[in-house]
């Protein structure tokens, strides 16, 4: 496993610093659903609300993906939650590539130790092996592999045998969640013979206009599941350029994602969390 640090609580940053303006007069609040019954649901309105307040809802509905995407859920400036937070640094000093040996990222502080590891491990893996980039490097090249599959993991890989991968997983992620992800088409890893990795080669791009985010105060649920949101910030305004000049940018939009960890024997694992940008 990686090691961990963890700081002191203190007040969320907005991770493009200096360059952002803290949005004090609130922002349009927006989420993804599988239905308009789902939103209306969670944000306790109508369907009828969510189509007012959304007229292009049948625009924002994806067939490839059955989700509507991005819509606004209320009609008032959305307030932007200040909850403390806890930096953690996961790093594994055996990966070869420097980039990805570590990742700092912020996690609620009123989880405990172990969740706030968890969780800073879950923005590790999918920040440099199932996100921004997917499937582990160094690795060496095989022919005929199924899917989008590319090789099999070699020395410096995050992992090369895939029962130590396994093991880190399972210490992260709930077994659902490992399931979905293992059992994808196409699938991102593979077990190889010989206990070897088999792994594909991508990469994404971000979106520009990300700003930051921070959390909603994590909730328990009746079925003991710790549930909250991540707030994403974003500058949606046509008046945004980039991050190339002098100005600082307000954001305006907040997009709202699930985290929710699930209780185990061995203590909490991330069941549901989606990269930021």
């Amino acid at each position: 496993m990686p090691d961990y640090t963890f700081s002191a609580p203190h007040k969320p940053l907005l991770q493009q610093g200096e360059k952002v303006v803290w949005p004090t007069e609130g922002v349009t609040l927006r989420y993804s659903a599988d239905s308009l019954e789902e939103v209306a649901e969670i944000f306790h309105t109508t369907v009828e609300n969510i189509k007012e307040l959304n007229p292009d809802w049948q625009d924002n509905y994806s067939r490839n993906g059955g989700r509507y995407w991005d819509l606004k859920v209320q009609a008032e400036p959305y307030t932007v939650p200040e909850n403390n937070v806890v930096t953690v640094t996961v790093n594994a000093p055996w990966v070869e590539g420097y980039y990805d040996r570590t990742e700092v990222s912020d996690v609620p502080a009123s989880l405990d130790k172990q969740a706030r590891a968890a969780l800073a491990s879950a923005y590790y893996f999918q920040y440099h092996w199932f996100g921004m980039h997917a499937g582990f490097m160094p690795f060496e090249s095989v022919e005929g592999l199924p899917g989008w599959l590319q090789g099999y993991a070699t020395d410096g890989a995050f992992y090369t045998k895939f029962s130590e991968f396994s093991s880190f997983l399972h210490t992260v992620y709930s077994d659902a969640w490992i399931d979905d992800m293992l059992n994808m088409d196409p699938a991102p890893f593979a077990e190889g013979e010989s206990d070897t990795i088999l792994t594909i080669d991508g990469d994404r791009g971000s979106n520009i206009a990300y700003c930051g985010h921070v959390f909603t105060e994590p909730e328990l649920q009746p079925d003991g599941s710790l549930t909250f949101y991540q707030v994403v910030l974003t500058c949606e305004s046509e008046d945004f350029a980039g991050w190339a000049g002098e100005e600082t940018i307000v954001p305006d939009t907040a997009t709202v994602t699930t985290v929710r960890l699930v209780p185990t024997e061995n203590g909490w694992r991330v069941d549901a969390l989606e990269l930021p940008n």
